[in-house]
């Protein structure tokens, strides 16, 4: 009977060639060295994670979370690749691939322009070796005088600090844009706030369009029907609020922020609402 090391290792070498596969097809070489200090990491952990579930979930994972912080989903980076090829390429669910992202990077707390994780090319980009801090914001030197700049609170942002039972703004009041800052920021702790005012406001179930790349410039419209705020996870540091919906059958997760609301639906105003908070104050 093997021993618990060999297991580890038989595991670790399961899901390296996983991973290196993907990784030769879609990725690059700066991927391949972020890819195996990674997993050695997990694998150097008292209680090694991928030990346990199906190795395939857990490779889609790895690539997941490191995709997470090096924009691998932003279509104007190189390498792109979309969540779906992952899932395709592995055969895991979309819903099952992030909950285990997410739990290998709060597992090692791992974000944007992470010292250890990040890519070659994302680290040579990263906006936090030119910052300082003012009134507990990491910003860069010359954003000083902007921060500083008094703005008048508009109607949209009374509303949000409504919602998240923010006092301290009142209409036609100027603060700060630091300070106003501070006050809506998302956050873990906003996030669940604004999640609790969604689940008692919004009209389930709802059909929304996506947009997918398929390919070079190729893209591929189709509807999906969202059925409830995703109840499991709630929400996502990066994502925010996600939603739970199905698409030919098939259970999808998607972020609240990315979907296309026709105005004149029922849920579009509440919607806009939260997807204009969250992209201005993210």
């Amino acid at each position: 009977m093997a021993s618990a090391k060999e297991k580890v290792e038989e595991k670790k070498i399961q899901l390296m060639q996983l991973t290196k596969e993907f990784s030769q097809q879609y990725l690059n070489e700066e991927y391949d060295c972020v890819i195996e200090k990674l997993i050695s990491k997990m694998a150097r952990k008292r209680e090694v994670p991928f030990v346990t579930g199906k190795i395939e979930i857990w490779a889609a994972a790895v690539i997941h979370a490191l995709g997470t912080i090096n924009f691998l989903f932003d279509k104007s980076s190189v390498p792109y690749v979309s969540v779906n090829e992952i899932t395709q390429f592995f055969g895991t669910k979309q819903s099952t691939t992030t909950q285990k992202s997410k739990r290998i990077r709060d597992m090692f707390k791992i974000s944007y322009f992470d010292s250890e994780f990040s890519t070659k090319t994302v680290d040579q980009h990263n906006p936090f070796h030119n910052l300082v801090t003012i009134d507990g914001l990491l910003v860069p030197k010359n954003m000083n005088l902007v921060l500083n700049e008094k703005v008048e609170v508009k109607e949209w942002e009374l509303n949000v600090a409504q919602i998240l039972g923010v006092k301290e703004l009142k209409k036609g009041g100027k603060f700060n844009k630091s300070n106003l800052y501070e006050l809506l920021k998302v956050t873990d702790e906003s996030l669940k706030v604004y999640y609790s005012y969604l689940q008692q406001h919004l009209t389930f179930p709802f059909s929304v369009s996506i947009e997918e790349e398929v390919g070079p410039l190729e893209w591929v419209k189709y509807n999906v029907n969202c059925v409830r705020l995703e109840q499991e996870m709630e929400v996502d540091e990066f994502y925010g609020i996600l939603l739970e919906c199905t698409q030919e059958s098939e259970k999808i997760i998607i972020p609240l922020a990315d979907i296309d609301m026709d105005n004149d639906t029922v849920n579009s105003a509440i919607i806009t609402l939260y997807q204009e908070w969250f992209w201005t104050y993210r």
